[in-house]
């Protein structure tokens, strides 16, 4: 062993070692007890092993080594503190501005999207319902109902215009406000028919679908019709989506494929070429000619003018202004004075001919009694007074009132003046010349001399 003062050699490196430890500082290698034995007996062999050279290799790979580990610590530390400051400060705290050029960890927004999405859930109603023709569904204080679905008839005025093979899909809904206000509903932005590839069916309009009324429903009320849609015949998987505005949803009625929808009548033509089939005239049929003929002259003693205009068939009243009817009836009414007694009305023909006629037989109170013989007509569904041509005659259709009156007025004073004469009492004196006149041409025997100098004019001297 070497004593406390005698130096002591690494025997692998020949580093001075302190005689009380028992590793190298300068390799690490072990210092052998007889450390002693290995120290150099010249000085210049102690200068030939010495040290110092060997330590600083040692050292200066040691150096780079220590670096590199702090480095590494001191990144981790600055990541931790990064996590840190985000732990703490949540979704309110901004990333610090010194990580700006570091790609955003791709994890980071998951939980905030899942929260997000876990309210969305919550908020809106399960639209995973199975709905079918005939089931309502309630969004928004609307009850929505899917009534029904046809194929609409492809016409001249209902063509398609994506494609001429196209058909139209008519939708029958009914939407109904539940709610204490009012509520809107719109087909074009609420409502969309899909098929089952996702491809969207263009709305269009058709003369013979129901119309809905939109915009705003009233608490209480409803609005039902259809919305139409244009799709291909060979449409598979149709359904009608429901996206209610304030709901955010989408409701759905599965339809199915458009060739298992069934499709409405062809309407029928607005002109027939042939009239429809009338049955044989039957008691029944001739008591509702006779009814309607009845009515209608009771009308004219009571003076009904509006009645009587309402039950003219077409023609008739066409020749007529209703103005002009009113005060020719009332003329005759205050001329003739009459109070009808009894009616009884004869039909004549059978009630399938397009005219029928009939004879109304009338007695007055004051014992008087007028025959007519006059037609009635079918008319949407009612029997109707058309004029024969001798009562078309009496009214003078389209002679202004003064001048039917005049005219009626020289007529009764000729007829009176003609009766008169046939008694031989009429002379100039008693007429004037314009009923001379008419006198003379009723009777050409002339009784009365009215026509001195047999010159064809009376009372002209």
């Amino acid at each position: 062993m070497a004593g406390r003062g005698s130096p002591v050699y690494c025997a692998q490196c020949g580093s001075i070692v302190d005689a009380a430890d028992k590793f190298c500082g300068a390799c690490g290698a072990r210092v052998s007890p007889s450390a002693q034995d290995a120290v150099p007996t010249h000085e210049t062999q102690a200068r030939a092993y010495a040290p110092p050279p060997t330590s600083n290799r040692s050292n200066s790979r040691a150096l780079p080594l220590v670096l590199g580990l702090s480095a590494v610590l001191i990144v981790l530390a600055g990541v931790g503190a990064i996590v840190g400051f985000a732990l703490v400060g949540g979704d309110d705290t901004k990333a610090p501005q010194a990580s700006a050029n570091e790609p955003a960890p791709a994890k980071d927004p998951e939980p905030a999207s899942e929260e997000a999405g876990g309210n969305t859930e919550a908020s809106q109603p399960s639209t995973e319902q199975d709905l079918g023709i005939g089931d309502s569904i309630e969004a928004e204080g609307v009850e929505a109902t899917l009534n029904g679905v046809r194929i609409l008839p492809t016409t001249d005025l209902d063509q398609p215009i994506e494609n001429p093979d196209n058909r139209f899909l008519a939708a029958d809904l009914t939407f109904e406000n539940v709610s204490d206000e009012a509520v809107s509903v719109s087909s074009l932005l609420e409502f969309v028919l899909k098929n089952e590839e996702g491809y969207s069916a263009s709305q269009t309009v058709h003369t013979q679908q129901k119309g809905l009324a939109e915009g705003e429903i009233a608490p209480d009320e409803k609005a039902s019709g259809e919305i139409v849609y244009e799709v291909p015949p060979e449409s598979r998987g149709l359904q009608l989506d429901y996206k209610p505005f304030a709901s955010g949803g989408t409701y759905t009625w599965t339809i199915g494929d458009a060739q298992g929808i069934a499709t409405a009548p062809q309407p029928e033509e607005a002109t027939s070429p042939t009239p429809e089939p009338t049955t044989a005239a039957s008691p029944a049929s001739e008591t509702e000619v006779a009814g309607a003929a009845e009515d209608y002259y009771q009308a004219v003693d009571r003076e009904d003018w509006a009645y009587t205009y309402a039950n003219l068939d077409a023609a008739t009243r066409a020749l007529y202004p209703e103005d002009e009817w009113y005060l020719k009836n009332q003329y005759f009414a205050d001329t003739e004075g009459l109070k009808l007694s009894t009616i009884d009305v004869v039909v004549e023909n059978s009630t399938s001919d397009p005219e029928v006629g009939v004879t109304v037989y009338r007695t007055f109170k004051d014992g008087t009694s007028i025959n007519r013989y006059t037609l009635f007509v079918q008319e949407d569904g009612a029997w109707k007074h058309r004029f024969t041509e001798e009562e078309n005659a009496i009214f003078e259709p389209g002679v202004p009132y003064e001048e039917f009156v005049a005219g009626s007025s020289a007529s009764a004073t000729a007829d009176s003046s003609a009766s008169a004469a046939a008694d031989g009492d009429i002379n100039c004196d008693e007429v004037s010349q314009a009923q001379a006149q008419a006198i003379l041409e009723s009777d050409g025997s002339d009784p009365n001399d009215l026509d001195g100098d047999d010159n064809g004019t009376a009372c002209d001297g």
